[in-house]
């Protein structure tokens, strides 16, 4: 059943009976926010990601929405990311709430088509092969990818009071879709998406593919293994800093939806195949309402399945000026750039009242209206 934290936090699952606490934790600013990019092929394929309009820009997506957070514009490209039906990114929703809270994002590229133009860590050298391939990325690079995530994450949450990880991976929730699988889940059905309608079965043939020929290879041993057959770059780091920074005691915020509960479930599974530490109850994932109470998907089953914390924001964009937001009500892109927690962080340090206002502020800033 669903729980609530506040006016504006929904508890969706709560295995632990911990996500209130984990969640007051962010309500200093002593935290860090961390956006991981990354790439993949499958984003080509058209009808699978809402992420940029053409394939094209699609590649471009990582790298112009993390100029947008940084610099409220681009440099890689004329204009923010739009959907194919012409829907503002959300980095619009996550740069109103961090400008507004003077909190400073860190940037690493785990893998992208083309690099940001801003400051930013970069500890990838390739983008995913698409999911179907049953090959996306080599062992080597994933472990690596997982090291270099643990080596991060036990940095920065040294030194800080938490550690919000965010994503940017464009056709990310098929390689979520196809990880989860191997993973042992049940989700053709279950994972929200980008487009409307959550293109259940376009994402499964691509996934089912994939994981045919990996099974058929043999690269579906242990965690890892499953990841750099059917995942994508962002996943092996995101989860080694999440492991890091449990053992660091520091709480954790994974603000995502479908791709972010992959995350969880491959941390999960490492933890045990090479018999490291984990601990859930520090762990939070936060999303969008549009997601978590997405009609067309099933994540609150999902995430009692994996047995993952998840709490939702629940904005209500119909008061929105703007029509580009107000489709959002809609189920159009629904998550993204760690839009969902980020209104969550802003509601727990300023209050809801007039986060329609900062929002919309800020669309007019970046957006030509």
């Amino acid at each position: 059943m669903t729980a609530t934290l506040t006016d504006f936090i929904q508890i969706i699952n709560d295995p632990f009976k911990s996500c209130a606490q984990t969640l007051q934790a962010f309500a200093t600013d002593k935290f860090d926010f961390v956006l991981c990019l990354a790439g993949s092929h499958t984003s080509d394929v058209d009808g699978i990601s809402a992420a940029g309009a053409t394939p094209q820009l699609r590649r471009l997506t990582p790298a112009v929405d993390a100029e947008a957070l940084v610099l409220g514009r681009t440099k890689s490209f004329a204009g923010i990311p739009v959907s194919p039906l012409g829907i503002v990114s959300p980095v619009v929703i996550t740069r109103a709430c961090l400008s507004g809270m003077q909190i400073s994002p860190d940037l690493v590229d785990c893998g992208t088509f083309v690099a940001p133009q801003v400051a930013h860590k970069r500890v990838g050298i390739t983008p995913a092969a698409c999911v179907s391939s049953g090959q996306a990325l080599p062992f080597d690079v994933v472990r690596d990818l997982f090291e270099q995530g643990q080596e991060f994450g036990a940095t920065i949450s040294a030194s800080r009071k938490g550690v919000v990880i965010a994503e940017c991976v464009p056709g990310g929730t098929s390689s979520a879709l196809s990880l989860l699988t191997a993973l042992g889940f049940d989700v053709r059905r279950a994972l929200s998406s980008s487009i409307p309608n959550s293109n259940h079965d376009a994402r499964w043939a691509l996934a089912k593919q994939g994981l045919d020929i990996a099974q058929a290879q043999s690269r579906l041993g242990n965690g890892l293994s499953m990841a750099a057959a059917v995942g994508d770059p962002m996943q092996p780091f995101v989860a080694g800093m999440m492991l890091a920074c449990q053992t660091n005691g520091q709480p954790v915020m994974l603000a995502g939806g479908s791709q972010m509960l992959a995350v969880y479930a491959l941390a999960c599974r490492v933890a045990l195949d090479e018999k490291l530490p984990f601990s859930g109850a520090t762990t939070v994932i936060v999303t969008t309402k549009w997601v978590a109470l997405d009609k067309t998907a099933a994540l609150p089953k999902l995430s009692q399945e994996i047995g993952a914390p998840l709490a939702a924001s629940c904005p209500d964009f119909l008061k929105s000026r703007h029509a580009g937001l107000r489709a959002y009500e809609q189920g159009n892109v629904k998550e993204g750039v760690g839009a969902g927690a980020a209104m969550a962080l802003w509601s727990l340090r300023m209050g809801a009242d007039d986060l329609m206002q900062v929002i919309d502020a800020c669309y007019e800033e970046m957006v030509s209206v």
